[in-house]
């Protein structure tokens, strides 16, 4: 034991005090309580689909409702809106009777619109997070398409079919 005490020296700089294992003092219990476990209640494993209100005092001037994302500026990039312009007209339908919401700068307020087309997917509206790209789905009394950015789809051949596909469908 000797061999170990002189090797910890070594070890240790600092000063060790040895306490002599004295019983500690008990203390007198007067009552004992009781704990009773918490009560846990069912939980419900169904997931309820948020709802939109569409109380509004004010109806929107024009039917659809268009949702970007662009941290640079407030509107919508020309190239982009010329490319919109395009797929607009392709359904009978013009930029000047869109509104447009920039989910840079604001929160999107859909209230009123007929149609609700989002090109970006940080739209941030009240849906599911299931809410599939390029299908049209119900927002409130909205028809809502959810899309992948404007230069994303001018780029991709696969993507322009997928938009046409559900705009032919939800503006026949």
């Amino acid at each position: 034991m000797s061999e170990s005490a002189e090797y910890l020296k070594f070890l240790i700089n600092e000063d060790i005090y040895l306490i002599d294992n004295l019983p500690a003092p008990q203390e007198e219990v007067k009552e004992v309580v009781k704990e009773t476990p918490p009560k846990h209640e069912p939980v419900s494993t169904v997931v309820a689909e948020p709802r939109v209100s569409l109380a509004s005092t004010q109806k929107p001037d024009n039917e659809i409702l268009v949702i970007f994302d662009n941290p640079t500026a407030k509107n919508l990039p020309a190239g982009e809106l010329e490319y919109l312009a395009k797929i607009l007209g392709a359904i009978g339908k013009s930029v000047e009777k869109v509104d447009f919401q920039n989910v840079a700068a604001t929160t999107p307020k859909p209230v009123g619109y007929r149609y609700v087309i989002t090109f970006t997917p940080n739209h941030q509206l009240p849906v599911a997070a299931s809410t599939q790209q390029y299908v049209s789905t119900k927002l409130g009394d909205a028809q809502l398409i959810v899309a992948d950015a404007l230069n994303n789809i001018s780029t991709s051949t696969d993507l322009r079919k997928k938009l046409w596909g559900v705009l032919q469908q939800v503006f026949k």
